[in-house]
């Protein structure tokens, strides 16, 4: 901007004093009658300088955006391409029976808490905080690991995540580098809990900060009845005590020993009381001829009925269930019929990635 000020400011300059050159040649016979030289000056001096404006051509940034705009378009076709590709191997199974491997960890350890480390010192030694699990229901007890090298005394105190208010303070001293501090579960727990941490490590205050979640049990999960066929699906009834009536999603893992299978989701509008929940699993993710797997960790899944309140979750009374002598003769190994929605949902996807 600065320049085409200075470049107007110019031309502006220079055409002004050719027309004042060309004025003053024509009236060269006139010029000592009609203004002194001094007064002329003068004029000249106090007279402003008229700026004419002169249109500079600028740059084309049009088509600058324009081809961000194709990068742009190029980047969500490949993405769309990428999603729809996947979302159409999932659709060779129905979505209640997923096929899952050993990589597959948020699934395999839905629950899972991951350590928390603080640095003690240069030397890459670390006061390393674990827990058993990340979401804890009532009454269970909160166990809390702290672990590191020459490990003293520990101090660890719970505190509400949302107002800071603190809950309980417990104190303890290390053995072989290990202090173990549990806190007894109450039904008064918040639903967001801070875990702040200070020990003593060779006379040096080292804390350390978790974040974990305690909430009152929406269901517990008592059991499950004998698994048995049902035209292309094996299907394993679960019992279910339900305290919240709500819509519910149980998931579950299934296994062959210790392989992993599938990842089974069961959704249904349960009430208060002793309620049964089918979970399916279909015939394409089972190994030919299986007669016994495993079931485990469970979710059991109080979904939020409006924006206000959060999911709430339930217990489980069992670690896993056995299914043994299963009949997988008895499945009718039909490929999987997409629905109506899945299919909409592929053929979206489908065009995005054509552009």
């Amino acid at each position: 901007m600065k320049k085409f000020y200075a470049i107007a400011l110019i031309v502006s300059v220079t055409l002004f004093a050719l027309w004042f050159t060309n004025k003053n040649e024509s009236n060269k016979s006139v010029e000592h009658t009609t203004l002194p030289v001094k007064k002329m000056q003068s004029t000249l001096d106090t007279q402003p300088v008229k700026v004419i404006p002169i249109d500079l051509p600028k740059n084309k940034k049009p088509a600058q955006a324009s081809k961000q705009h194709v990068i742009f378009d190029d980047n969500l076709s490949q993405a769309a391409d990428l999603v729809a590709m996947q979302y159409e191997n999932a659709l060779k199974f129905p979505p209640y029976s997923q096929p899952i491997s050993a990589l597959d960890e948020d699934r395999l350890k839905p629950n899972q808490f991951y350590p928390v480390s603080s640095p003690i010192d240069e030397s890459g030694a670390a006061l390393t905080v674990s827990l058993k699990q990340y979401r804890f229901t009532y009454p269970q007890d909160i166990v809390v690991n702290v672990n590191a090298q020459r490990l003293g005394k520990v101090v660890v105190e719970l505190s509400n995540t949302d107002t800071k208010e603190v809950i309980s303070t417990h104190k303890g001293s290390a053995r072989e580098g290990e202090a173990i501090i549990t806190f007894k579960g109450e039904e008064s727990y918040p639903r967001n809990i801070q875990l702040f941490v200070q020990a003593d490590i060779a006379g040096k205050k080292v804390p350390a900060v978790a974040e974990i979640q305690y909430m009152a049990p929406s269901a517990t999960l008592t059991g499950f009845n004998k698994a048995y066929a049902q035209n292309d699906n094996m299907i394993v009834p679960a019992n279910l005590n339900v305290i919240k009536s709500g819509l519910y999603r149980v998931r579950a893992n299934l296994y062959d020993g210790n392989t992993p299978l599938a990842h089974l989701v069961a959704k249904e509008r349960l009430t208060e009381g002793n309620q049964l929940l089918d979970l399916k699993s279909h015939w394409s993710v089972l190994p030919q001829g299986i007669t016994s797997m495993r079931l485990s960790d469970f979710v059991i899944e109080r979904m939020s009925p409006s924006p206000g309140e959060k999911n709430s979750f339930g217990s489980s009374e069992i670690s896993y269930f056995e299914i043994t002598d299963f009949a997988y003769d008895s499945l009718q190994q039909l490929p999987y019929q997409v629905n109506a929605q899945e299919k909409l949902s592929l053929e979206f996807l489908q065009g995005l990635a054509q552009g």
